[in-house]
């Protein structure tokens, strides 16, 4: 009888034991998912003259047929690993002009600005300057909602109302709004959440202009500099600013164009940022993937902290810190990912970590093409992989890559 119980004991503790593990995911606690990808020790991949070619080939007639059916106006850029596989320009900069459009053409990046926000919250967090788990009001004293915190403005789980319905100057054409103005109102207002924070997810562009406000009070920088200095520059990005420095009449800047090529004019909202309004083009944001893809704009920890999301409840996207994360079971098929919506400006910024591709469309008109890159990937899994597939209908579609456009 002894010898059973001491059997039973040994069983007991090679089953019901395990050793202790560091959980980087104890950062954040709020009902995120850890996607479980890894973006380090990722096997080569030879690209050869003729692998390239017949890439670029496919990918061409994609946009092309896309651009022959007046579609898509715009630019595109493809990459794998640290090497350009594909890159164009199609149509117009301003089409009453016939300026055409070329790959150095400057865009204003929409929601997509929104990954450069994350990212200058996440280095303050790196360095101590703030920690993210903390309420807004512990460094913004007059915030008036005591419960939300950092964490809650990056994933879109504050409860806050969006600005864009509520904020009674955000059209006119007379005056300039800023994020300050925002957080001013908001002060003044003190509008009643949509729901508790942390209790749910919803896509809000009031988080990341009050993100924009934190990065100036953290750093005493202002939120352009902050950026430029801690981003753009070690990023090789000199092409790329905050609307209020840069040439928004620059011959390289396109113009946004809505439906029926009308041209928009710039109003109030345009000013506010954190969640948009930084302008941009094709290289410079490759540039930025390649640091993104080799941790030298955020250590292990950050980059862990910013693709671990709050289900969205839509199509399997996930939302980290600034950045969507098409989650699938296959892992080599995840996807991190922004798409932008702007008075005309269509954006997407796509990066699928296992095989280091980049993806990274930019068009100055409304239409929904840009954040269809489905071919892209599939043909890059046909030609490098040998992997037959077929091209989906629009409901399998969003399953497998992302088509959102909720910005």
């Amino acid at each position: 009888m002894k010898n059973k119980h001491i059997l039973l004991f040994i069983f007991f503790l090679i089953f019901f034991t395990k050793p202790a593990e560091t959980d980087v995911s104890s950062y954040f606690k709020d009902n995120t998912t850890d996607t479980k990808i890894s973006i380090k020790n990722i096997n080569k991949i030879e690209l050869n003259t003729n692998t390239i070619r017949s890439l670029s080939q496919k990918i061409h007639e994609h946009y092309e047929k896309l651009f022959k059916q007046k579609m898509f106006n715009g630019c595109v850029l493809v990459a794998i690993n640290n090497k350009i596989i594909y890159e164009n320009a199609f149509g117009y900069s301003d089409i009453k002009r016939k300026k055409c459009l070329n790959t150095n053409s400057v865009f204003q990046l929409a929601s997509v600005s929104k990954i450069f926000t994350s990212i200058a919250i996440l280095k303050l967090y790196e360095k101590k300057l703030l920690n993210i788990h903390d309420e807004v009001q512990k460094y913004i004293p007059e915030f008036p909602y005591s419960f939300i915190k950092i964490q809650h403005l990056l994933r879109h789980t504050s409860g806050l109302p969006n600005y864009l319905h509520w904020m009674p100057d955000i059209g006119r054409q007379d005056t300039i709004l800023s994020h300050h103005s925002v957080l001013n109102l908001l002060v003044q207002k003190k509008p009643h959440p949509e729901f508790k924070a942390g209790r749910k997810y919803k896509y809000c562009n009031t988080n990341y202009a009050l993100l924009a406000c934190l990065v100036e009070k953290i750093s005493g920088m202002n939120y352009s500099d902050f950026l430029k200095k801690e981003i753009f520059i070690p990023c090789n990005m000199p092409n790329t600013n905050t609307i209020y420095f840069v040439d928004v009449f620059d011959e390289n800047t396109a113009s946004s164009l809505e439906y029926k090529s009308r041209n928009i004019p710039f109003y109030a909202g345009d000013f506010i940022l954190g969640d948009k309004s930084i302008y941009s083009n094709i290289h410079d944001l490759f540039n930025f993937s390649q640091c993104l893809l080799n941790n030298k704009i955020l250590n292990d920890t950050m980059m862990h902290i910013m693709t671990s999301g709050v289900n969205t409840k839509k199509y399997g996207i996930l939302y980290g810190c600034g950045i969507r994360i098409k989650d699938v079971q296959d892992s080599s098929k995840t996807i991190w990912f922004h798409n932008g919506w702007w008075h005309g400006y269509r954006t997407s910024f796509q990066i699928r970590p296992k095989d280091k591709v980049t993806v990274i469309v930019l068009s100055n008109q409304i239409y929904k093409t840009t954040y269809y890159t489905y071919p892209v990937f599939q043909t890059i899994d046909e030609i490098l992989y040998q992997e037959n597939s077929t091209e989906p209908n629009r409901n399998d579609e969003k399953h497998l890559y992302p088509t959102l456009d909720d910005e």
